[in-house]
């Protein structure tokens, strides 16, 4: 059996267990809802402690590559970043600027984005992006944009590239924010209408510059808000 011996530098076994069961499902070509080993049978294959080996797997639960079945075994599940969402909240009151970085790449992922997106786009998906714009025209206030509408608008956006990743990206930025937006002591809600009527009609000119510097316009100011709006917890701590 392995030795836990905790050496320095030493990936602790229950870490090294949850890499090589994830390594096993990859060399496998296992997908969700497959088959795995059990418990013990990984012990055997993995030469390590029982209690290594389910640390592991609960690690992996936690993150949906494993699921756990009672009285039936272990399956591979379907990855989720659900534990993320569920962890930034509590980030948000030990640190002072994560919303800010995770709205950074979120930026820059949509900069880097919104050409290649432009360019598969069809007639059909820019008349429902124009769809949005004109809800959002409706039932908007002051300028700004419904959450719920600007959510679907930028899926939307992104819809022809059939990246799930990037979906899933764009849906954990948006738990996260609306997250904050409901601690901020004061509103942060900075989606203009008219900032997604520029992003579509970048698109239209055909022009790469414009478009990015649309998407730039766009998180500007939301940017800036997130830097300076406090949220109770940040409050509280400086009590």
């Amino acid at each position: 059996m392995a030795h836990e011996d905790g050496k320095p530098g030493r990936l602790p076994l229950s870490h090294q267990a949850q890499r090589r069961i994830r390594q096993y499902i990859v060399d496998h070509g296992l997908g969700p809802g497959d088959l795995l080993p059990n418990e013990g049978e990984f012990c055997q294959m993995l030469d390590m402690s029982k209690s290594s080996v389910r640390e592991g797997i609960r690690r992996l639960e936690m993150l949906g590559i494993v699921e756990v079945r009672r009285g039936r075994g272990l399956y591979v599940g379907a990855f989720t970043l659900k534990p993320v969402i569920d962890a930034l909240p509590y980030q948000l009151t030990v640190d002072d600027t994560p919303l800010h970085e995770i709205l950074q790449v979120r930026a820059a992922i949509e900069e880097g984005l919104i050409i290649r997106a432009s360019r598969e786009l069809t007639d059909i998906q820019l008349a429902d992006l124009d769809e949005l714009v004109a809800q959002m025209r409706a039932q908007s206030r002051a300028g700004e944009v419904p959450p719920e509408v600007d959510r679907a608008f930028h899926l939307a956006l992104f819809a022809p590239l059939e990246n799930q990743m990037l979906n899933k990206l764009i849906e954990t930025f948006w738990e996260v924010y609306a997250r904050f937006a409901a601690t901020a002591t004061a509103p942060i809600n900075h989606h203009a209408v008219e900032d997604h009527h520029e992003i579509v009609a970048a698109i239209r000119s055909g022009d790469d510059q414009r478009m990015t510097r649309a998407i730039a316009v766009h998180f500007a100011p939301i940017q800036s808000t997130v830097e300076t709006v406090p949220t109770r917890s940040n409050e509280e701590r400086r009590a």
